[in-house]
């Protein structure tokens, strides 16, 4: 019987142990070790930035503009991919910045390009037609807003809590230009007692 084929595990421990200490002796097998590791953090972030930056990333509620659809300090996700793919919908939630703002907004969609939109006799009308908004909206809007076309390449935008929401109504915000629009809102993630997607409102 061999020499090695009476080793105990005891033995083969302590050659292991032997073999790392010397590793860790060995100044270029700690460069290659600490360089492997580096890579490794670089890649970890660059994957972790790419995600936030096209993918989708969570984004804090701040306000009650949104209301009912969505409460103040709820976080949700806002995804970046499908507005690649199709325009922006009439209906969808969005998280956008307005024009000369550096705080991003959540606002749904209610005029795209050559849309004409009005608010009259507490309603808001979309071409000529009243929106059904009984799905967000019980109440009747005070303020009225004259015929609106909106511009190309851009959004009219209106907070769901209608009587309290800065939105494109307001002449300093008007339309929201698409390279403004941060991406869709699909779902609330925290808190985890309200966990719920975001559905898409087709208006009638």
């Amino acid at each position: 019987m061999s020499k090695s084929a009476n080793m105990s595990g005891r033995d083969i421990s302590r050659l292991k142990q032997a073999a790392e200490d010397l590793h860790n002796q060995d100044r270029d097998y700690r460069r290659a070790s600490n360089k492997d590791f580096f890579i490794y953090i670089v890649l970890v972030l660059v994957v972790a930035f790419a995600l936030r930056a096209f993918v989708g990333e969570p984004i804090l509620v701040q306000g009650d503009s949104m209301y009912p659809t969505l409460f103040d300090n709820e976080r949700i996700i806002v995804e970046k991919l499908s507005y690649y793919a199709a325009p922006p919908q009439r209906g969808d939630i969005i998280v956008c910045f307005y024009p000369g703002y550096t705080v991003s907004c959540v606002k749904r969609i209610i005029g795209l390009p050559g849309d004409t939109v009005e608010i009259t006799g507490g309603k808001v009308m979309v071409n000529g037609a009243a929106l059904d908004e009984t799905l967000y909206w019980g109440d009747q809007i005070f303020d009225e807003m004259r015929l609106h076309v909106v511009d190309r390449n851009t959004l009219f935008v209106m907070g769901d809590n209608r009587n309290y929401s800065s939105d494109s109504r307001d002449p300093r915000i008007g339309d929201i230009p698409y390279e403004k629009i941060v991406g869709k809102a699909v779902c609330v993630m925290w808190p985890f007692d309200r966990l719920r997607a975001i559905w898409h409102v087709n208006y009638s």
